[in-house]
C-alpha cells in the first residue's frame, strides 16, 4: 500500500519515524514524505528520528520531496498540514490520489468538511475553505482525524513527543466504512494507537475544548504548560473558557457535559512533564496561526446558534489581532 504523509513537521514526523521504524523500503508499505527546507534536507541525509519518552523511532521513508506531482498515485494521503496552508493544497493533493485513496486530514480546531452529512446546506466554510477548492475537489475523499498527541520539532529531522497518544479516524457523515478501517489498522500495524470512530465530530469538540483553553493563552501568555498549571489566574480563564465550549457543543448538538474532568483537562496529573503548546511554537517561530479553524469557526457557530460565549469572542479579537501583528512585523 501507497501511503504519503503530506507535511511532515512534528505531527507528521511523529507518524513518519514510527511508520517508517516499523516499515523500511521494500516492506508491505511504500512511505513518501511531503516536505521542505531543512526538514526534507535533513530527512534525505539521516532520515527521521522521534523520541517518545524513553522510547526511540528512526526510519528512512521510500521517499521524500518537495514535488508531490513526483510521487505516484496513492492509498492513503495522511495530510498534517496547518489548516491556513490546505486551501492552497487542496489540487495537489486531489491529483495525487488513487482512484480509490482517501485523504485524512488531522488537523486542529473546525476541519473545513464540517458541514458534509449534517442537516445544513451542504455548502463549504468561507472562513477555512475561502474559495470551496476543499470542498469541491475533497468531500467525498476525505477522512476526518483527531490527534491526542503533542509533537514538537527540535532540530530538523528529530521530532520529541509526549509518551501518550491517540489517533481518532472517522468519516465526516458518521458512517462505519472500510476506509476508516483500512486507515486505523494501518496506524495500528505500526504500534501506534489509531481507532476508528462512528462520531468524530464528538472528538472534535472534546479536543477543541482543550485547545480553545490552550493554544491562544499559551499564544498570549508564551507559558508552558507547566507553567500555565502553576498559575491560579491562567486556570481560572481557561476553565471559563472550556465551559463556553460545552456550551457551544451542545448548540451543535454534541453534549460533553458530564464527560469532561476540567480540573484534570486544565492541570493533567495522568502526563507528566512540560511542552509548548503549538500554537506557542507558531508564534515563536513566525509561522501562520490557526486561528479560524480553532477560535474564529468555533465563534462562527457560537453566533449561529445564539450561545453567549464572551471569553471566546475575547480570546477570538486578541489572537487575531497577534495574528494581524505577526504579518505587519514579518
Amino acid at each position: 500500500m501507497k501511503v504519503c504523509i503530506y507535511g511532515a513537521g512534528a505531527v507528521g514526523g511523529h507518524l513518519a519515524a514510527r511508520i517508517a521504524a516499523q516499515f523500511p523500503p521494500g516492506g508491505p508499505h511504500e512511505l513518501s514524505l511531503v516536505c521542505r527546507g531543512p526538514q526534507l534536507e535533513a530527512i534525505k541525509r539521516n532520515g527521521v528520528t522521534l523520541y517518545r519518552g524513553d522510547e526511540v523511532f528512526t526510519g528512512r521513508p521510500s521517499a521524500a520531496t518537495d514535488d508531490p506531482m513526483s510521487l505516484p498515485p496513492q492509498d492513503i494521503v495522511l495530510v498534517t498540514l496547518k489548516a491556513t496552508a490546505l486551501p492552497a493544497a487542496a489540487a495537489t493533493i486531489e491529483s495525487l490520489l488513487a482512484p480509490d485513496g482517501v485523504a485524512v486530514f488531522a488537523t486542529n480546531g473546525i476541519p473545513w468538511w464540517w458541514n458534509k452529512g449534517l442537516d445544513v446546506p451542504q455548502t463549504p466554510l468561507p472562513l477555512l475553505d475561502p474559495d470551496g477548492e476543499l470542498w469541491s475537489r475533497l468531500r467525498d475523499k476525505t477522512l476526518g482525524c483527531v490527534i491526542y498527541s503533542p509533537n514538537e520539532v527540535i532540530e530538523p529531522g528529530v521530532i520529541r513527543s509526549n509518551i501518550k497518544d491517540r489517533w481518532m479516524i472517522g468519516e465526516p457523515d458518521g458512517s462505519d466504512s472500510p476506509r476508516a478501517h483500512r486507515v486505523a489498522d494501518l496506524l495500528q500495524s505500526a504500534n501506534i494507537r489509531g481507532v476508528a470512530t462512528t462520531d468524530i465530530r464528538y472528538e472534535t469538540w472534546y479536543k477543541l475544548l482543550i485547545n480553545y483553553a490552550l493554544n491562544p493563552v499559551a499564544a498570549l501568555t508564551r507559558l508552558p504548560t507547566a507553567n500555565m498549571n502553576a498559575n491560579p489566574d491562567v486556570i481560572a480563564l481557561r476553565k471559563q473558557i472550556m465551559l463556553e465550549v460545552i456550551d457551544i457543543a451542545l448548540a451543535c448538538g454534541t453534549d460533553l457535559r458530564g464527560k469532561i474532568d476540567l480540573d484534570e483537562a486544565v492541570t493533567p496529573t495522568k502526563r507528566s512533564g512540560s511542552n509548548r503548546a503549538s500554537m506557542l511554537q507558531d508564534v515563536l517561530a513566525g509561522r501562520p496561526l490557526e486561528v479560524e479553524a480553532i477560535l474564529g469557526q468555533t465563534v462562527a457557530l457560537a453566533r449561529q446558534h445564539g450561545v453567549q460565549a464572551v471569553r471566546c469572542e475575547l480570546m477570538l479579537g486578541l489572537m487575531r489581532g497577534l495574528a494581524e501583528s505577526m504579518t505587519l512585523n514579518s
